[in-house]
Protein backbone atom coordinates (compact mmCIF):
# COMPACT_ATOMS: atom_id res chain seq x y z
CA UNK A 1 0.00 0.00 0.00
CA UNK A 2 1.70 3.31 -0.95
CA UNK A 3 0.61 6.83 -0.37
CA UNK A 4 0.92 9.99 -2.70
CA UNK A 5 -0.09 13.18 -3.18
CA UNK A 6 -2.15 14.22 -5.85
CA UNK A 7 -2.56 18.14 -6.31
CA UNK A 8 -5.38 19.93 -8.22
CA UNK A 9 -6.85 22.86 -8.98
CA UNK A 10 -10.76 22.23 -7.99
CA UNK A 11 -12.78 21.63 -11.67
CA UNK A 12 -15.43 23.91 -10.30
CA UNK A 13 -13.16 26.56 -10.14
CA UNK A 14 -13.16 27.17 -6.34
CA UNK A 15 -10.03 26.30 -4.68
CA UNK A 16 -7.05 24.73 -4.42
CA UNK A 17 -6.41 21.53 -2.78
CA UNK A 18 -4.17 18.79 -1.73
CA UNK A 19 -5.68 15.02 -1.46
CA UNK A 20 -3.51 11.99 -0.53
CA UNK A 21 -5.04 8.85 -1.35
CA UNK A 22 -3.78 5.31 0.04
CA UNK A 23 -4.77 2.48 -2.84
CA UNK A 24 -3.92 -1.38 -2.19
CA UNK A 25 -2.16 -1.89 -5.33
CA UNK A 26 0.57 -0.13 -7.70
CA UNK A 27 -0.24 3.56 -7.80
CA UNK A 28 -0.02 6.52 -10.79
CA UNK A 29 1.47 9.61 -9.44
CA UNK A 30 -1.47 12.04 -11.08
CA UNK A 31 -0.64 15.95 -11.19
CA UNK A 32 -2.97 17.53 -12.91
CA UNK A 33 -2.72 22.03 -13.64
CA UNK A 34 -6.70 21.65 -15.17
CA UNK A 35 -8.56 24.38 -14.63
CA UNK A 36 -10.37 24.62 -18.14
CA UNK A 37 -7.35 24.85 -20.48
CA UNK A 38 -3.63 22.96 -19.75
CA UNK A 39 -2.43 19.43 -19.82
CA UNK A 40 -2.96 16.54 -17.46
CA UNK A 41 0.47 14.39 -16.89
CA UNK A 42 0.33 10.89 -16.35
CA UNK A 43 3.70 9.25 -14.32
CA UNK A 44 4.53 6.02 -13.19
CA UNK A 45 5.99 5.64 -9.49
CA UNK A 46 9.72 5.88 -10.38
CA UNK A 47 8.28 9.68 -12.16
CA UNK A 48 8.20 8.43 -15.89
CA UNK A 49 5.97 9.95 -18.14
CA UNK A 50 3.37 7.54 -19.49
CA UNK A 51 0.86 10.01 -20.97
CA UNK A 52 -0.09 13.72 -21.48
CA UNK A 53 -3.50 15.04 -22.49
CA UNK A 54 -3.53 18.55 -23.87
CA UNK A 55 -5.83 20.78 -24.86
CA UNK A 56 -4.91 23.11 -27.83
CA UNK A 57 -5.41 26.70 -26.59
CA UNK A 58 -4.70 28.47 -30.22
CA UNK A 59 -7.06 26.29 -32.15
CA UNK A 60 -10.44 27.71 -32.78
CA UNK A 61 -12.35 24.48 -31.58
CA UNK A 62 -11.74 22.97 -28.33
CA UNK A 63 -9.46 20.42 -29.64
CA UNK A 64 -7.31 17.97 -27.44
CA UNK A 65 -4.32 16.24 -28.54
CA UNK A 66 -3.12 12.71 -26.66
CA UNK A 67 0.53 12.69 -26.30
CA UNK A 68 3.27 10.37 -25.17
CA UNK A 69 4.71 11.66 -22.43
CA UNK A 70 8.01 9.99 -23.14
CA UNK A 71 8.65 11.31 -26.83
CA UNK A 72 5.31 13.68 -27.05
CA UNK A 73 4.55 11.58 -30.21
CA UNK A 74 1.33 13.12 -30.77
CA UNK A 75 -1.79 10.78 -31.11
CA UNK A 76 -4.90 11.37 -32.67
CA UNK A 77 -7.93 12.27 -30.55
CA UNK A 78 -9.67 9.14 -31.82
CA UNK A 79 -7.23 6.89 -32.99
CA UNK A 80 -4.84 5.97 -30.02
CA UNK A 81 -2.12 4.22 -30.69
CA UNK A 82 -1.85 0.27 -29.68
CA UNK A 83 1.90 1.50 -28.23
CA UNK A 84 0.60 4.16 -25.68
CA UNK A 85 -2.91 2.30 -25.26
CA UNK A 86 -0.87 -0.38 -23.66
CA UNK A 87 0.90 2.36 -21.22
CA UNK A 88 -2.44 4.10 -20.19
CA UNK A 89 -5.07 0.46 -20.54
CA UNK A 90 -2.55 -1.07 -18.17
CA UNK A 91 -4.26 1.10 -15.35
CA UNK A 92 -7.30 -0.63 -13.53
CA UNK A 93 -10.68 0.93 -13.86
CA UNK A 94 -10.23 2.26 -10.11
CA UNK A 95 -6.99 4.25 -11.02
CA UNK A 96 -8.75 5.87 -13.96
CA UNK A 97 -11.66 6.69 -11.79
CA UNK A 98 -8.94 8.67 -9.63
CA UNK A 99 -7.70 10.67 -12.92
CA UNK A 100 -11.17 11.34 -13.96
CA UNK A 101 -11.54 13.27 -10.42
CA UNK A 102 -9.02 15.49 -11.79
CA UNK A 103 -9.87 16.66 -14.63
CA UNK A 104 -13.60 18.95 -15.15
CA UNK A 105 -15.80 16.28 -16.48
CA UNK A 106 -16.54 17.88 -19.63
CA UNK A 107 -12.87 17.36 -20.90
CA UNK A 108 -13.39 13.78 -19.48
CA UNK A 109 -16.65 13.55 -22.23
CA UNK A 110 -14.65 15.01 -24.69
CA UNK A 111 -11.35 12.74 -24.29
CA UNK A 112 -12.34 9.56 -22.99
CA UNK A 113 -16.15 9.20 -24.36
CA UNK A 114 -15.55 7.80 -28.16
CA UNK A 115 -12.25 7.08 -27.72
CA UNK A 116 -13.23 2.90 -27.71
CA UNK A 117 -15.70 0.79 -26.18
CA UNK A 118 -14.01 0.42 -22.53
CA UNK A 119 -14.02 4.03 -22.27
CA UNK A 120 -17.22 4.70 -23.06
CA UNK A 121 -19.03 1.87 -20.44
CA UNK A 122 -16.58 3.43 -17.67
CA UNK A 123 -18.31 6.83 -18.19
CA UNK A 124 -21.87 5.97 -18.86
CA UNK A 125 -22.10 2.77 -16.40
CA UNK A 126 -20.08 4.46 -13.89
CA UNK A 127 -22.18 5.20 -10.26
CA UNK A 128 -19.42 7.37 -8.74
CA UNK A 129 -20.60 11.19 -8.45
CA UNK A 130 -20.19 13.99 -10.87
CA UNK A 131 -19.03 17.42 -10.88
CA UNK A 132 -20.54 19.59 -13.67
CA UNK A 133 -19.38 22.49 -14.81
CA UNK A 134 -20.76 24.40 -17.92
CA UNK A 135 -18.22 27.69 -18.23
CA UNK A 136 -16.43 28.05 -21.09
CA UNK A 137 -18.66 25.68 -23.83
CA UNK A 138 -19.92 26.80 -27.01
CA UNK A 139 -23.71 25.86 -27.32
CA UNK A 140 -23.15 23.24 -30.19
CA UNK A 141 -20.88 21.19 -27.35
CA UNK A 142 -23.03 22.17 -24.53
CA UNK A 143 -26.25 20.41 -26.34
CA UNK A 144 -24.00 17.10 -27.14
CA UNK A 145 -22.91 17.48 -23.49
CA UNK A 146 -26.54 17.96 -21.61
CA UNK A 147 -27.78 15.14 -23.76
CA UNK A 148 -25.24 12.29 -23.37
CA UNK A 149 -24.18 13.51 -20.03
CA UNK A 150 -26.22 15.80 -17.83
CA UNK A 151 -29.55 14.54 -18.49
CA UNK A 152 -28.38 11.04 -18.26
CA UNK A 153 -27.11 11.04 -14.89
CA UNK A 154 -29.08 13.48 -13.01
CA UNK A 155 -28.90 10.95 -10.04
CA UNK A 156 -25.41 11.04 -9.93
CA UNK A 157 -24.26 14.95 -10.47
CA UNK A 158 -23.50 16.32 -6.78
CA UNK A 159 -21.75 19.69 -8.09
CA UNK A 160 -22.89 21.87 -10.83
CA UNK A 161 -21.95 24.93 -11.82
CA UNK A 162 -23.74 27.40 -14.43
CA UNK A 163 -21.81 30.69 -15.38
CA UNK A 164 -22.26 30.98 -19.30
CA UNK A 165 -25.69 33.68 -19.78
CA UNK A 166 -26.96 31.46 -22.98
CA UNK A 167 -27.45 28.68 -20.37
CA UNK A 168 -30.31 30.31 -18.71
CA UNK A 169 -32.29 31.11 -21.79
CA UNK A 170 -32.02 27.23 -23.04
CA UNK A 171 -35.46 25.27 -22.56
CA UNK A 172 -32.91 22.14 -22.07
CA UNK A 173 -30.61 23.47 -19.52
CA UNK A 174 -30.40 21.80 -16.26
CA UNK A 175 -30.97 24.75 -15.09
CA UNK A 176 -35.08 24.76 -15.66
CA UNK A 177 -34.84 21.27 -13.80
CA UNK A 178 -33.16 21.94 -10.52
CA UNK A 179 -35.29 20.14 -8.35
CA UNK A 180 -34.63 16.94 -9.85
CA UNK A 181 -30.99 16.95 -8.90
CA UNK A 182 -31.88 15.56 -5.50
CA UNK A 183 -28.44 14.46 -5.32
CA UNK A 184 -27.06 17.77 -5.82
CA UNK A 185 -24.54 19.51 -3.25
CA UNK A 186 -22.58 22.24 -4.53
CA UNK A 187 -24.60 24.85 -6.81
CA UNK A 188 -22.49 28.35 -8.25
CA UNK A 189 -24.45 30.15 -10.46
CA UNK A 190 -22.61 33.28 -11.97
CA UNK A 191 -23.52 35.57 -14.79
CA UNK A 192 -27.25 35.07 -13.47
CA UNK A 193 -29.91 37.75 -14.58
CA UNK A 194 -32.27 38.80 -11.65
CA UNK A 195 -35.45 37.87 -13.61
CA UNK A 196 -34.80 34.06 -13.21
CA UNK A 197 -34.01 34.14 -9.37
CA UNK A 198 -36.84 33.97 -8.82
CA UNK A 199 -37.48 30.35 -10.41
CA UNK A 200 -34.51 29.23 -9.24
CA UNK A 201 -35.40 29.83 -5.44
CA UNK A 202 -38.41 27.93 -5.72
CA UNK A 203 -36.62 25.07 -6.92
CA UNK A 204 -33.80 24.96 -4.43
CA UNK A 205 -36.92 23.71 -1.91
CA UNK A 206 -36.71 20.96 -2.90
CA UNK A 207 -33.00 19.84 -2.89
CA UNK A 208 -32.41 17.98 0.86
CA UNK A 209 -28.62 17.71 0.86
CA UNK A 210 -27.89 21.05 -1.03
CA UNK A 211 -24.93 22.58 1.32
CA UNK A 212 -22.94 24.98 -0.71
CA UNK A 213 -24.78 27.90 -2.80
CA UNK A 214 -22.99 30.59 -4.89
CA UNK A 215 -25.19 33.14 -6.58
CA UNK A 216 -23.48 35.75 -8.46
CA UNK A 217 -26.27 38.27 -10.22
CA UNK A 218 -25.27 40.76 -13.08
CA UNK A 219 -27.84 43.34 -12.86
CA UNK A 220 -29.72 45.21 -9.85
CA UNK A 221 -32.32 43.47 -8.26
CA UNK A 222 -35.76 45.02 -6.93
CA UNK A 223 -35.80 43.01 -3.58
CA UNK A 224 -33.00 41.50 -2.13
CA UNK A 225 -34.55 41.04 1.02
CA UNK A 226 -37.16 38.60 -0.43
CA UNK A 227 -34.12 36.22 -1.85
CA UNK A 228 -32.51 36.42 1.77
CA UNK A 229 -35.65 34.93 3.16
CA UNK A 230 -36.41 32.13 0.75
CA UNK A 231 -32.08 31.09 0.99
CA UNK A 232 -32.34 31.20 4.96
CA UNK A 233 -35.17 28.19 4.50
CA UNK A 234 -33.14 25.35 2.66
CA UNK A 235 -32.77 22.89 5.24
CA UNK A 236 -29.13 21.73 4.93
CA UNK A 237 -27.20 25.17 3.63
CA UNK A 238 -23.82 25.61 5.36
CA UNK A 239 -21.98 27.81 3.00
CA UNK A 240 -23.68 30.82 0.99
CA UNK A 241 -21.57 33.30 -1.21
CA UNK A 242 -23.98 36.11 -2.46
CA UNK A 243 -23.48 39.17 -4.82
CA UNK A 244 -26.49 40.74 -5.12
CA UNK A 245 -26.88 44.62 -6.32
CA UNK A 246 -29.62 46.16 -5.46
CA UNK A 247 -30.53 49.87 -6.31
CA UNK A 248 -32.11 51.00 -2.99
CA UNK A 249 -34.92 49.53 -0.81
CA UNK A 250 -36.42 51.44 2.06
CA UNK A 251 -38.14 48.01 3.45
CA UNK A 252 -35.79 46.50 6.13
CA UNK A 253 -35.38 42.46 6.69
CA UNK A 254 -37.94 41.92 9.59
CA UNK A 255 -35.91 40.42 12.62
CA UNK A 256 -36.02 37.10 12.76
CA UNK A 257 -37.84 35.53 15.96
CA UNK A 258 -38.27 31.56 14.19
CA UNK A 259 -36.76 29.22 11.36
CA UNK A 260 -33.26 30.32 11.58
CA UNK A 261 -31.17 29.48 8.92
CA UNK A 262 -28.22 26.50 9.42
CA UNK A 263 -25.92 28.32 7.47
CA UNK A 264 -22.51 27.98 8.89
CA UNK A 265 -20.17 30.26 6.63
CA UNK A 266 -21.22 33.27 4.48
CA UNK A 267 -20.18 35.42 2.47
CA UNK A 268 -21.55 38.92 0.84
CA UNK A 269 -19.81 40.49 -2.52
CA UNK A 270 -22.16 43.36 -2.29
CA UNK A 271 -22.51 46.74 -0.68
CA UNK A 272 -24.88 46.70 2.58
CA UNK A 273 -25.96 48.88 5.28
CA UNK A 274 -25.16 48.67 9.05
CA UNK A 275 -28.90 48.17 9.88
CA UNK A 276 -29.25 45.40 7.01
CA UNK A 277 -26.30 43.26 8.38
CA UNK A 278 -28.00 43.85 11.98
CA UNK A 279 -31.09 42.32 10.45
CA UNK A 280 -29.47 39.36 8.24
CA UNK A 281 -27.18 38.43 11.28
CA UNK A 282 -30.58 37.35 13.00
CA UNK A 283 -30.95 34.53 11.16
CA UNK A 284 -27.56 32.80 11.07
CA UNK A 285 -26.92 31.54 14.40
CA UNK A 286 -24.87 29.25 13.50
CA UNK A 287 -22.45 31.27 11.82
CA UNK A 288 -18.90 30.22 12.16
CA UNK A 289 -16.94 32.93 9.25
CA UNK A 290 -18.47 35.80 7.67
CA UNK A 291 -17.01 38.00 5.00
CA UNK A 292 -18.58 41.38 3.86
CA UNK A 293 -17.30 43.26 0.65
CA UNK A 294 -18.67 46.11 1.91
CA UNK A 295 -19.94 48.36 5.20
CA UNK A 296 -21.49 51.27 5.30
CA UNK A 297 -23.25 53.87 7.85
CA UNK A 298 -26.92 54.07 8.32
CA UNK A 299 -28.36 55.94 5.59
CA UNK A 300 -31.88 57.33 7.11
CA UNK A 301 -32.15 54.55 9.15
CA UNK A 302 -32.28 54.20 13.20
CA UNK A 303 -28.74 54.13 14.40
CA UNK A 304 -29.57 51.69 17.06
CA UNK A 305 -28.29 48.51 16.85
CA UNK A 306 -30.25 45.20 17.72
CA UNK A 307 -27.63 43.42 19.19
CA UNK A 308 -27.27 39.75 17.65
CA UNK A 309 -24.91 37.45 20.00
CA UNK A 310 -23.02 35.60 17.43
CA UNK A 311 -20.62 33.03 20.12
CA UNK A 312 -20.12 30.39 16.71
CA UNK A 313 -18.45 33.12 14.93
CA UNK A 314 -14.39 33.04 14.86
CA UNK A 315 -13.87 34.37 12.10
CA UNK A 316 -14.77 37.88 10.47
CA UNK A 317 -13.39 39.74 7.32
CA UNK A 318 -14.20 43.22 5.78
CA UNK A 319 -13.03 44.69 2.41
CA UNK A 320 -14.25 48.11 2.38
CA UNK A 321 -15.29 49.53 5.88
CA UNK A 322 -17.22 52.58 5.60
CA UNK A 323 -18.07 52.80 9.04
CA UNK A 324 -16.85 55.09 12.00
CA UNK A 325 -14.79 53.35 14.45
CA UNK A 326 -16.85 53.54 17.53
CA UNK A 327 -19.70 52.02 15.24
CA UNK A 328 -17.71 49.40 14.40
CA UNK A 329 -16.06 49.05 17.90
CA UNK A 330 -20.33 48.48 18.86
CA UNK A 331 -20.25 45.49 16.09
CA UNK A 332 -17.70 43.60 17.28
CA UNK A 333 -18.15 43.66 20.90
CA UNK A 334 -21.83 43.17 20.61
CA UNK A 335 -22.03 40.87 17.54
CA UNK A 336 -18.51 38.89 17.78
CA UNK A 337 -18.00 38.02 21.08
CA UNK A 338 -15.65 34.69 20.43
CA UNK A 339 -13.72 36.36 17.55
CA UNK A 340 -10.43 35.15 17.00
CA UNK A 341 -9.69 36.33 13.36
CA UNK A 342 -10.47 39.58 12.33
CA UNK A 343 -8.94 40.57 9.36
CA UNK A 344 -9.88 44.12 7.56
CA UNK A 345 -9.00 45.95 4.39
CA UNK A 346 -9.91 49.59 3.57
CA UNK A 347 -9.72 51.25 0.44
CA UNK A 348 -9.03 55.18 2.16
CA UNK A 349 -10.04 55.32 5.26
CA UNK A 350 -11.63 59.14 6.62
CA UNK A 351 -12.29 58.14 10.32
CA UNK A 352 -7.89 58.82 12.01
CA UNK A 353 -9.38 56.98 14.66
CA UNK A 354 -8.57 53.68 13.05
CA UNK A 355 -4.87 54.15 13.24
CA UNK A 356 -5.11 54.44 17.14
CA UNK A 357 -3.28 51.42 18.57
CA UNK A 358 -5.14 52.62 22.28
CA UNK A 359 -8.30 52.13 20.67
CA UNK A 360 -7.09 48.63 18.94
CA UNK A 361 -5.53 47.64 22.34
CA UNK A 362 -8.98 48.28 24.33
CA UNK A 363 -11.18 46.89 21.42
CA UNK A 364 -9.54 43.84 21.77
CA UNK A 365 -9.10 44.05 25.79
CA UNK A 366 -12.88 44.11 25.99
CA UNK A 367 -14.72 42.80 23.51
CA UNK A 368 -12.70 39.86 21.48
CA UNK A 369 -9.92 38.71 23.88
CA UNK A 370 -9.50 35.42 22.36
CA UNK A 371 -8.69 37.19 18.82
CA UNK A 372 -5.92 35.35 17.68
CA UNK A 373 -4.50 36.98 13.86
CA UNK A 374 -4.98 40.29 13.89
CA UNK A 375 -4.52 41.16 9.80
CA UNK A 376 -5.40 44.91 9.10
CA UNK A 377 -4.46 47.11 5.55
CA UNK A 378 -5.31 50.71 5.61
CA UNK A 379 -4.86 53.20 2.89
CA UNK A 380 -6.00 56.76 3.82
CA UNK A 381 -4.50 60.43 2.34
CA UNK A 382 -1.83 61.99 4.97
CA UNK A 383 -3.92 64.79 5.25
CA UNK A 384 -6.45 63.48 7.35
CA UNK A 385 -4.21 63.23 10.51
CA UNK A 386 -4.45 66.89 10.16
CA UNK A 387 -8.44 67.48 9.64
CA UNK A 388 -9.09 64.97 12.52
CA UNK A 389 -6.13 66.43 15.08
CA UNK A 390 -6.04 70.36 13.95
CA UNK A 391 -2.83 70.46 13.23
CA UNK A 392 -0.41 70.83 10.53
CA UNK A 393 2.64 68.89 11.00
CA UNK A 394 1.12 65.48 10.13
CA UNK A 395 4.78 63.18 9.87
CA UNK A 396 5.01 64.19 13.50
CA UNK A 397 1.34 62.85 14.50
CA UNK A 398 1.94 59.91 12.62
CA UNK A 399 5.14 58.82 13.87
CA UNK A 400 3.70 59.12 17.30
CA UNK A 401 0.66 57.03 16.88
CA UNK A 402 2.23 54.43 14.44
CA UNK A 403 5.20 53.67 17.12
CA UNK A 404 1.97 53.40 19.58
CA UNK A 405 1.84 49.75 17.39
CA UNK A 406 5.17 48.37 18.75
CA UNK A 407 3.81 48.19 22.46
CA UNK A 408 4.42 45.01 24.07
CA UNK A 409 0.75 44.79 23.94
CA UNK A 410 1.39 43.87 20.22
CA UNK A 411 4.45 42.05 20.60
CA UNK A 412 3.29 39.58 22.85
CA UNK A 413 0.73 38.66 20.30
CA UNK A 414 3.06 38.29 17.43
CA UNK A 415 1.33 41.17 15.98
CA UNK A 416 3.67 43.49 13.49
CA UNK A 417 3.13 45.93 11.33
CA UNK A 418 4.64 48.42 8.38
CA UNK A 419 3.67 51.72 6.94
CA UNK A 420 5.05 52.98 3.06
CA UNK A 421 3.93 56.24 1.78
CA UNK A 422 3.80 56.84 -2.32
CA UNK A 423 2.80 60.07 -4.44
CA UNK A 424 -0.38 60.15 -6.71
CA UNK A 425 -2.28 62.79 -8.36
CA UNK A 426 0.47 65.48 -6.65
CA UNK A 427 -1.30 64.17 -2.89
CA UNK A 428 0.71 61.98 -0.36
CA UNK A 429 -1.04 58.40 0.53
CA UNK A 430 -0.14 55.79 2.95
CA UNK A 431 -0.72 52.61 3.40
CA UNK A 432 -0.72 50.96 7.07
CA UNK A 433 -0.75 46.67 6.86
CA UNK A 434 0.31 43.79 9.27
CA UNK A 435 3.03 42.06 8.33
CA UNK A 436 4.70 38.15 9.83
CA UNK A 437 2.61 36.36 8.44
CA UNK A 438 1.27 38.32 5.63
CA UNK A 439 -1.70 37.01 4.89
CA UNK A 440 -3.50 38.13 1.85
CA UNK A 441 -2.81 36.44 -1.27
CA UNK A 442 -2.04 39.88 -3.63
CA UNK A 443 0.60 42.52 -2.84
CA UNK A 444 1.54 45.28 -4.29
CA UNK A 445 4.91 47.46 -5.06
CA UNK A 446 4.28 50.72 -4.85
CA UNK A 447 6.11 53.35 -5.93
CA UNK A 448 7.19 55.14 -2.64
CA UNK A 449 7.83 59.11 -2.37
CA UNK A 450 9.14 58.04 1.44
CA UNK A 451 10.83 54.34 2.57
CA UNK A 452 8.85 52.10 3.92
CA UNK A 453 8.97 51.45 7.64
CA UNK A 454 8.91 48.82 9.67
CA UNK A 455 7.22 49.51 13.24
CA UNK A 456 8.26 46.31 14.48
CA UNK A 457 11.77 44.76 13.04
CA UNK A 458 10.89 41.39 11.89
CA UNK A 459 11.32 39.71 8.70
CA UNK A 460 7.75 39.74 6.55
CA UNK A 461 6.51 36.06 5.41
CA UNK A 462 5.69 36.59 1.41
CA UNK A 463 4.26 32.63 1.69
CA UNK A 464 0.82 33.48 0.95
CA UNK A 465 1.20 35.85 -2.08
CA UNK A 466 -0.05 34.58 -4.95
CA UNK A 467 -0.04 38.08 -7.10
CA UNK A 468 2.01 40.20 -7.17
CA UNK A 469 1.43 44.01 -8.57
CA UNK A 470 4.73 46.32 -9.63
CA UNK A 471 4.47 50.23 -9.84
CA UNK A 472 8.06 50.89 -10.25
CA UNK A 473 11.40 49.36 -11.40
CA UNK A 474 13.10 51.17 -8.50
CA UNK A 475 10.94 49.07 -6.27
CA UNK A 476 11.96 45.79 -7.34
CA UNK A 477 15.77 46.91 -6.99
CA UNK A 478 14.84 47.77 -3.62
CA UNK A 479 12.71 45.24 -2.49
CA UNK A 480 14.02 42.97 0.63
CA UNK A 481 11.03 40.37 0.38
CA UNK A 482 10.90 36.98 -1.51
CA UNK A 483 7.48 35.84 -2.77
CA UNK A 484 7.70 32.09 -3.03
CA UNK A 485 4.65 31.36 -4.11
CA UNK A 486 3.54 33.77 -7.20
CA UNK A 487 1.48 32.74 -9.89
CA UNK A 488 0.57 36.17 -11.47
CA UNK A 489 2.55 39.07 -12.12
CA UNK A 490 0.94 42.80 -12.87
CA UNK A 491 2.90 45.40 -13.91
CA UNK A 492 0.79 48.59 -13.41
CA UNK A 493 0.01 51.21 -15.29
CA UNK A 494 2.88 53.82 -14.42
CA UNK A 495 5.47 51.02 -14.71
CA UNK A 496 8.45 51.81 -17.28
CA UNK A 497 11.58 49.91 -18.16
CA UNK A 498 14.81 50.94 -18.52
CA UNK A 499 18.18 49.28 -19.43
CA UNK A 500 18.41 47.01 -16.78
CA UNK A 501 17.52 43.73 -17.46
CA UNK A 502 13.71 42.81 -15.60
CA UNK A 503 14.74 39.20 -15.52
CA UNK A 504 18.13 39.99 -13.81
CA UNK A 505 16.23 42.05 -11.17
CA UNK A 506 12.66 40.03 -10.74
CA UNK A 507 14.69 37.09 -10.24
CA UNK A 508 15.64 38.31 -6.53
CA UNK A 509 12.01 38.78 -5.85
CA UNK A 510 10.07 35.91 -7.15
CA UNK A 511 10.54 32.58 -9.07
CA UNK A 512 9.79 33.54 -13.01
CA UNK A 513 9.50 29.73 -13.87
CA UNK A 514 6.37 28.79 -11.92
CA UNK A 515 4.59 32.16 -13.47
CA UNK A 516 1.01 31.08 -14.90
CA UNK A 517 -0.32 34.58 -16.04
CA UNK A 518 1.61 38.15 -17.04
CA UNK A 519 -0.58 41.00 -17.04
CA UNK A 520 1.25 43.79 -18.68
CA UNK A 521 -0.47 47.14 -18.48
CA UNK A 522 1.64 50.37 -18.75
CA UNK A 523 2.55 51.86 -22.27
CA UNK A 524 5.95 52.15 -22.61
CA UNK A 525 7.04 48.05 -21.35
CA UNK A 526 9.43 47.25 -24.25
CA UNK A 527 8.62 44.66 -26.85
CA UNK A 528 11.74 43.25 -26.58
CA UNK A 529 12.08 43.05 -22.56
CA UNK A 530 9.08 41.18 -22.79
CA UNK A 531 9.89 38.26 -25.08
CA UNK A 532 13.19 38.22 -22.54
CA UNK A 533 10.55 37.50 -19.91
CA UNK A 534 8.30 34.92 -21.53
CA UNK A 535 11.34 33.42 -22.67
CA UNK A 536 12.27 32.76 -18.62
CA UNK A 537 8.37 31.26 -17.83
CA UNK A 538 7.83 28.27 -19.59
CA UNK A 539 4.94 27.55 -17.52
CA UNK A 540 3.00 31.15 -18.42
CA UNK A 541 -0.48 29.95 -20.21
CA UNK A 542 -2.25 33.54 -20.15
CA UNK A 543 0.01 37.32 -21.79
CA UNK A 544 -2.43 39.98 -21.33
CA UNK A 545 -1.10 43.80 -22.32
CA UNK A 546 -3.53 46.53 -22.72
CA UNK A 547 -1.27 48.29 -25.84
CA UNK A 548 1.79 47.46 -27.79
CA UNK A 549 4.85 49.84 -27.15
CA UNK A 550 4.34 53.48 -28.31
CA UNK A 551 7.61 54.06 -28.90
CA UNK A 552 9.24 53.13 -32.96
CA UNK A 553 10.67 49.53 -32.65
CA UNK A 554 12.69 47.91 -35.32
CA UNK A 555 10.78 44.81 -36.08
CA UNK A 556 14.18 43.82 -38.28
CA UNK A 557 16.33 43.25 -35.26
CA UNK A 558 13.75 41.69 -33.32
CA UNK A 559 12.79 39.02 -35.26
CA UNK A 560 16.56 38.31 -35.35
CA UNK A 561 17.15 38.64 -31.95
CA UNK A 562 18.17 35.06 -30.66
CA UNK A 563 15.95 34.77 -27.95
CA UNK A 564 12.47 35.62 -29.93
CA UNK A 565 13.66 33.03 -32.60
CA UNK A 566 14.13 30.50 -29.74
CA UNK A 567 10.58 31.36 -28.27
CA UNK A 568 8.73 31.71 -31.89
CA UNK A 569 10.79 28.01 -32.55
CA UNK A 570 9.38 26.82 -29.22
Amino acid sequence: MATHKYLTIDPLGESTSTRCYKIHQPVFNVRSKLAFADNLLIEDIAGNGLIKIKEELLHPHTTYKILSARDETTVEENCLSREIRTYFEDLSNEIIYEIFEYLDYFHVYKIFFNINLRFHNLIINSTLPIRINISSISKSDFNRYNKDIIMTNIDRINALRLSNIFIYDLIISPFHILSKFVRLERLILDNIESKYLENLLAQLIFLPILSSLSITCTNDITNRNAIYCEIFRLPSLKYCRLLLKEWFNNDLLPFCTNEYSSIEELIINNSMYLFELNMLLSYVPQLHRLSLHSLEEFWNKPTKLSPVVLNNLTYFSLEQNNIDFDLFEELIGEFFPSLQALHIRNSYISDATYLNAENWEKLILSHIPNLRIFDIRLKYWTNIININNNNNNSDLILNSQMNDFTSTFWIERKCFFAQQYYQTMGRTRAIFYSTDPYRRKYYTLYKQSKGKTCLNCYNTNMKSVEHLYIQSEKEIMNCTNYFPNVITLTFEVDFCTTQISVISILNHILPLKQLTKLVIECHYFSFMKMIELLSFTPNLHTLIFKSMPSHRNDYTSIQQNRIFQLKNFN
